[in-house]
């Protein structure tokens, strides 16, 4: 008999996409979400665990059930042949194509618990005896305002492990997708509490009980960074619980800052660049699954190479892409935030254009320009908004959710260009002298 209960926690898979961003070179279906959970079921048959959970968002829509049915049916019979019960929750997205992708699949050890939104509990035995009760609940609809927890009256249970599916926005008490509180999974008699929604995977209480969000297993944007994969989740005889993730996915998004200060154009940049990349991939990252490590790249610092570099960084974010062993490191997107290697103070000492720039860019740097340049700004602020609510950015804002534009983009937007201007205006004096 084994010492401790061993499950392995996964969720948000939104079978039927795919993560964004990546080159068509490189794009393929071993990087699809399909791949990431097949590669969970091979784990959790090596691993020998107790029993699989996920909490929700299996199927991305309804749209998409035919394209998610086949890949999740092939997992769910690899874990019935192995005698591996899963339990499974039904989440936002898939609060109506679930249960009925679970009614057409004819697996004894697949437990779908929660339907229409009623609490429910399912005890995992073993030769007859308790092993580990599973509280859940599933999404009746798309949204739902009010918390599960609110409903949930399941008695106390006995001395096995006890642990609660839920798919749910914690501490996000406004929230359409289940708002619940940390207080309220405190105040059950839960050993753990396995989350589903939140693409971040992260510990959220660590103490007793567990309150752990898996994350999306297969990472989907570049929004969805850091490292990612399904938990283990081992709790002792003595009710010790233990969380740590398995990194599988085959995906990675990342953003990283680089100081180029000193460089002397942009090619020296480049070479800065890759190595600071490459030492990363080398020396952070568990590469045993990863294909594709997708970098955003901020750059920070003075250096001659400002003006080159923002016009150029469009072509560097195509150009710079290179291997660590098997990964295939490619730069997302790069943000130009460096600074022209120039003496402020000594040019705002004029009344010219040259030192009308430098001293925006002085106050901008102080960080409270609009005392003094109140009406830049406000007009700034009122051309971006004007912008931003154009009919031609309708699609853009639907798909995005795109923020109105406020005070402090606007300032960003003017210093980008209250530097390059400078930086071209500089350029021309030295030209004519």
């Amino acid at each position: 008999m084994k010492d401790a209960l061993k499950l392995l926690c996964t969720g948000d898979f939104h079978l039927g996409r795919h993560p964004s961003r990546i080159p068509d070179s490189l794009d393929g279906p071993k990087l699809s979400p399909t791949s990431v959970w097949l590669s969970i079921v091979q784990n959790a048959i090596d691993s020998d665990v107790d029993a699989v959970v996920i909490a929700g968002d299996v199927v991305d829509q309804e749209n998409r059930y035919f394209e998610a049915y086949g890949a999740f049916e092939d997992g769910i019979s690899r874990l019935h042949e192995e005698e591996i019960p899963v339990v499974v929750v039904a989440g936002n997205h898939d609060a109506d194509v679930l249960p009925e992708m679970i009614d057409n699949l004819d697996f004894g050890t697949l437990q779908f618990l929660g339907r229409d939104g009623e609490w429910e509990r399912w005890t995992l035995e073993r030769d007859g005896e308790p092993l580990a009760h599973f509280d859940g609940w599933s999404f009746p609809s798309e949204h739902v305002y009010e918390s599960p927890l609110d409903e949930y009256d399941l008695p106390m249970v006995d001395d096995v492990p006890h642990i609660g599916v839920l798919h749910a926005d914690l501490d996000s008490r406004k929230s359409q997708y289940a708002p619940v509180q940390s207080r309220e999974l405190r105040d059950t008699s839960a050993d753990a509490w396995l989350l589903g929604h939140i693409h971040s995977p992260a510990i959220q209480i660590d103490s007793r009980p567990l309150a752990l969000y898996s994350g999306s297993p297969q990472p989907l944007d570049p929004g969805e960074q850091q490292t990612h994969g399904p938990w283990t989740i081992t709790i002792s005889q003595a009710g010790k619980v233990r969380a740590e993730q398995v990194p599988l996915a085959s995906v990675r998004y990342d953003h990283i800052s680089v100081d180029v200060s000193g460089a002397g154009d942009a090619e020296e940049v480049a070479s800065i660049l890759s190595e600071e990349i490459t030492e990363r991939v080398r020396s952070e990252l568990d590469t045993s699954a990863l294909e594709v490590s997708l970098i955003r790249v901020r750059l920070t610092g003075r250096t001659d190479a400002h003006s080159a570099l923002v016009d150029q960084h469009r072509s560097m974010e195509r150009e710079l892409k290179f291997n660590e062993d098997s990964v295939s490191i490619r730069v997302e997107s790069i943000e130009v935030d460096t600074r022209p290697a120039i003496d402020l103070e000594a040019l705002s000492e004029g009344d010219n254009a040259v030192a009308y720039l430098a001293g925006l860019l002085l106050e901008i740097e102080n960080g409270d320009p609009h005392e003094n340049y109140p009406d830049l700004i406000d007009g700034s602020l009122a051309a971006m908004r004007k912008a931003h609510s154009a009919n031609a950015y309708t699609p853009l804002r639907r798909e995005t959710e795109l923020d109105e534009p406020d005070e402090a983009d606007a300032i960003e937007c003017l210093e980008q260009q209250a530097r390059v201007l400078l930086d071209t205006l500089l350029s021309q004096k030295e030209g004519t002298a």
